[in-house]
């Protein structure tokens, strides 16, 4: 009886088993199940084939952007050579300029000077204003003449000031020279004339630099050193002493003859300060130690002034002279 019971057990055990094997599945799906809690694969649900893709529609171009309205070209600016009008009424605010203006710009200058320099007109006027008989020049003299707007900032009225002059023989800018009052100046620019206060009339000022290496460079003395020949000597073979037999020579005593004191470069500044000066010419620009904004410097031999054009002009002349 025992023996039927325990066969019994064994097959139950057995038949309990391979139940168990078939009811588990098998391999990494069965252990990936177990470790995630999964349900039993024979209860989940049968897969569905993917949906098939709507084609997409292909998104719309953007739209062109319009174009953004031009902006405004600014306006050229006006050549340096052009000449405003006869009687207009400028301030000069110079701009930078290529050297092939510049260059045209000095040669309008120059022709301007020549024919200022050129002309004699007859001046006839009696109380009449002095910016009408300027208009009458630049008029025959075939230039124009701007007004600088500083002479009205300045309580300058050209046109209310009273000119009576009788003259000839004058050229254009000698007749200018003369009919402005002093406080007044003007200077030649490219193709016309520019009135306006005597201190901007100096404005730009040109710095230029001039060698006095000649003007200071010492001449030795040969008195007392070099023979002296003489007439009455010659002749009889014999050499005199410095200065000749007991000081005489050939007509007597002869006076010694004062050296000079050697030039130095204060002294050059000094000399040019005495005649280079705005008070001989309104065309000068005062020097630095009268209160003007002229100035001279000396460095290695060389003066380094700064001037108006005309003030070096005179600089020059008198270097000239002294050298």
């Amino acid at each position: 009886m025992k023996r039927l019971l325990v066969a019994v057990a064994v097959i139950a055990l057995a038949s309990g088993g391979w139940a168990l094997a078939q009811s588990k599945p098998s391999g990494a799906a069965a252990l990936g199940d177990a470790e995630a809690g999964a349900a039993d694969p024979k209860t989940a649900p049968a897969p569905t084939a993917p949906a098939p893709m709507k084609p997409v529609a292909p998104a719309a171009a953007p739209a062109p952007a319009e174009p953004a309205p031009p902006k405004p070209a600014a306006p050229a600016a006006a050549s340096p050579a052009t000449a405003p009008a006869a009687g207009a009424s400028a301030t000069a605010t110079p701009a930078p300029i290529s050297k092939a203006d510049a260059f045209r710009q000095a040669q309008a200058r120059v022709r301007t000077e020549r024919l200022l320099a050129t002309g004699k007109p007859k001046l006839e006027f009696t109380d009449a204003p002095l910016k009408s008989v300027l208009d009458y020049l630049a008029e025959i003299g075939n230039f124009s003449i701007v007004y600088d707007k500083a002479l009205e900032e300045t309580g300058i009225d050209l046109a209310a000031i009273p000119v009576s002059i009788t003259a000839s023989g004058l050229s254009y800018e000698n007749a200018i020279r003369l009919l402005l009052p002093r406080e007044c100046g003007y200077r030649i620019e490219a193709g016309y004339v520019l009135v306006t206060t005597l201190d901007k009339s100096w404005i730009p000022l040109r710095t230029v630099s001039y060698s006095i290496l000649v003007a200071i460079a010492e001449i030795p003395d040969f008195s007392g050193q070099a023979p002296r020949f003489e007439i009455e000597y010659l002749g009889q073979g014999k050499q005199p002493g410095p200065g000749g037999s007991a000081g005489t020579g050939l007509f007597g005593a002869q006076p010694q003859k004062e050296v000079a004191p050697p030039a130095t470069p204060d002294r050059i500044i000094e000399l040019i300060k005495k005649f280079v000066r705005n008070s001989n010419d309104r065309r000068i620009a005062p020097w630095d130690d009268e209160g003007g904004p002229a100035s001279i410097e000396y460095l290695s031999g060389r003066l380094i002034i700064t001037q108006t054009d005309f003030g070096h002009r005179a600089v020059a002349h008198f270097l000239a002279m002294i050298e």
